[in-house]
């Protein structure tokens, strides 16, 4: 299903479908974004990205670390980014929660294309295969206001009013994944929600604000970005640049083509009667079986004693 929805978008995106009778709302964004006419798209900016996961009680917010540069480029026609971001933490102590340490600066390199997501050393050296973040990635990159207009056009989208002038656009792709966007008066995008599985918090929407657009040398792009994950912020940027159609291609390594992720075996060990303790990859849990439900409660290995409960239907 994943394969379908990657390919399928992508090979939508390159048929001619723009071209096609759409919802007034979406042509309307359409010709506002310069959608038919981006084929590629670089942007720059600072600001902050968050610890999705570690923050330190479950009423508090993902952790922050300062983003002091950041700069993602897409080739939407071939649905593949590359995103580069420097962090930098200027005193030894770091966010309340968890997190790897770090202090000076962190070059993070993260790349998807098509059905392989994969880290970029900053230092050189092989790919490294992630392809648990290539579905939050490659949704990541639909999201963007351009990407997210080209993925509404080529997937049939629903339209209706929600007030004020704006539009709500809402379509499925791969059958599976779901997105829902607004659509200002003015024609520009302002929010996009879609989901993503967390191995804490389960599926966890993604919600991307766009706000303050301006004219960047003929590209009309948000100068600030502001995503949540789960209802917190994980990343809030101002965006200083946007760049159309630059010369941007991405080639899949080898290795991340050739990589099969190893199987996770899940242990299960019964701690009294109804409760079962469960091991396996990098989150434990305690399954506590009910009369016609099961809690569950997850932590990360590292977590600083966080539990989240969520009851599970039994089928």
């Amino acid at each position: 299903m994943r394969k379908l929805f990657l390919a399928g978008i992508a090979i939508l995106a390159l048929s001619g479908v723009l071209a096609a009778q759409q919802a007034p709302a979406l042509q309307k964004a359409a010709d506002a974004l310069g959608v038919e006419k981006i084929k590629t798209l670089q942007f720059t900016g600072n600001g902050q990205n968050f610890s999705v996961g570690q923050n330190y009680l479950p009423s508090e917010p993902w952790p922050p670390v300062p983003v002091k540069s950041y700069t993602a480029v897409i080739n939407y026609d071939s649905g593949a980014m590359r995103v580069d971001m420097l962090r930098e933490i200027s005193t030894p102590t770091m966010p309340r929660g968890g997190g790897a340490p770090f202090f000076g600066e962190q070059r993070n390199i993260a790349a998807v294309s098509g059905n392989y997501a994969w880290n970029v050393p900053p230092a050189g050296g092989n790919a490294q295969p992630n392809p648990d973040s290539q579905l939050e990635r490659m949704l990541t990159l639909w999201s963007t206001p351009q990407g997210f207009v080209k993925a509404a056009m080529a997937n049939k989208a629903t339209t209706k009013g929600a007030g004020g002038g704006a539009t709500e656009v809402s379509f499925t792709v791969g059958g599976k994944y779901k997105m829902t966007g607004t659509i200002g008066a003015n024609g520009q995008v302002e929010t996009v929600t879609t989901w993503i599985d967390h191995p804490i918090v389960g599926d966890m929407p993604m919600v991307t604000r766009y706000t303050a657009y301006k004219d960047f040398g003929g590209v009309m792009f948000p100068s600030h970005i502001l995503q949540t994950q789960d209802g917190y912020p994980s990343l809030d940027l101002s965006i200083t640049a946007a760049t159309a159609n630059p010369a941007f291609t991405l080639d899949v390594p080898q290795n991340v083509q050739s990589f099969t992720p190893p199987a996770v075996k899940v242990e299960s060990q019964k701690m009294g009667d109804g409760v079962y303790y469960l091991t396996g990859g990098t989150h434990h849990s305690l399954a506590i079986e009910m009369k016609d439900y099961i809690v569950v409660g997850m932590c990360r290995i590292t977590c600083p004693g966080r539990l989240q409960l969520s009851p599970r239907r039994r089928n």
